[in-house]
Order: C-alpha cells, then structure tokens, then sequence
C-alpha cells in the first residue's frame, strides 16, 4: 500500500513516522540569510571582468621573464670575462663594446621597470576595487569629497578655478593667451556648424 508518508515503504516503517511526528511538533524553518556587506566594502565584479587581476599576474609573469633575461645577460659577461685555459688573467682582453653595452643595459633596465610598474598597477587597482576608468573616477572623486557630505563639484567648475588660479600666477599673459584659444575654438566650431549645414 502506498503511504502518505513514505511513498511504498513497510507499514511497521509508516506507524513509526507517524508517532515521530506526533511527538516533534513541526517548527518552521526560517530562510538562509545572505552574507551583509559593510557599508566601505564593494562587491567584487565577476572574474572575467578582472582587468585588475589580468594586469597583476601578467605583471609578475612579465617580472619574471625579465629577471630570467638580465640574468643571462650578466652570466654571459660574467663568463666572457673568465680567460680561457692556460692564458693569463694579466693578458686576457674579453671583446666588449661600450656602445652595445649601454644600449643592452638601458633595455633591461626599461624592461624590469615596466614589468614591475604593472604589477604594482595591478596590485594597486586589485586593493582599491578598480578595473577601468570609471572606476577611477569614483576613487578619486569620493577622495576628493573627503567624506563631507558636500556635493563634489563638476569638471567645468575645477577647470575653471584651475583657470583662475593659473591667471592670477601668471597674470595678463595668461589672459590674452586663453582669450586667443577661446577665439580658435570659436572659429573652428563655426567652420564645423557651416560644413555640416552645407551637407
């Protein structure tokens, strides 16, 4: 007989249940509840839009391959400067030219630097949340409002404090020299406004 309970089990199996659940109530079972962000913490994106994280290991990948060529290079002077077999160290002139020298020398040394600028970069945008631009500005555009609950002000409005302050610190020159930019921008937009009304 197929039961209520146990879908085709024993009746000895069913007369059980049925006394294990008159003696436990049933309790209802409250919903898991999903893990609560504090408030400075932002969700990570997912980890294909990891531009941070690309950036950090190819950097150490990029670290790595240019530790592994300077390396080779300084063996290779190392050992051009050792004297061969039965020749004395007094006598032995390894070949060397200074031009190439320098020239190798300022290539590893661009290398190495650029290897480790993006895995620092990477490390960097990796800790502060960011993975493109737009996140960028909002990193610096909360630092600029320090907290405040002041509005930060537009790009138009520091432009044009920036534009005050540089005229104040450089005086008239400055003026004239904007006020001839100002005219250039002018005239080019009308160049533009009467090309696309002859088209």
């Amino acid at each position: 007989m197929v039961s209520f309970f146990g879908w085709g089990s024993s009746p000895s199996s069913d007369a059980s249940q049925t006394t294990q659940e008159k003696s436990t109530p049933e309790q209802p079972q409250a919903p898991p509840k999903e893990p609560e962000l504090l408030p400075f913490e932002t969700p990570r994106p997912p980890l294909a839009s990891n531009t941070n994280l690309k950036l950090l290991f190819g950097g150490m990948v990029f670290s790595a391959l240019t530790v592994l060529v300077t390396r080779r290079s300084f063996n290779k002077k190392r050992i051009a400067c050792i004297p061969p077999f039965y020749t004395s160290s007094l006598y032995h002139q390894p070949h060397s030219n200074s031009a190439m020298d320098a020239f190798e020398a300022l290539n590893l040394a661009t290398l190495n630097v650029l290897s480790f600028g993006m895995m620092a970069g990477g490390a960097a945008g990796y800790a502060l949340n960011i993975n493109n631009i737009d996140d960028m500005r909002k990193f610096v555009r909360a630092g600029l409002q320090g907290g405040s609950d002041t509005p930060v002000k537009s790009d138009e409005e520091l432009e044009e404090e920036v534009t005050e302050w540089v005229s104040k610190v450089l005086g008239d020159k400055f003026e004239k020299q904007l006020e001839k930019e100002k005219m250039k921008r002018a005239f080019q937009q009308a160049q533009a406004d009467q090309a696309a009304k002859e088209n």
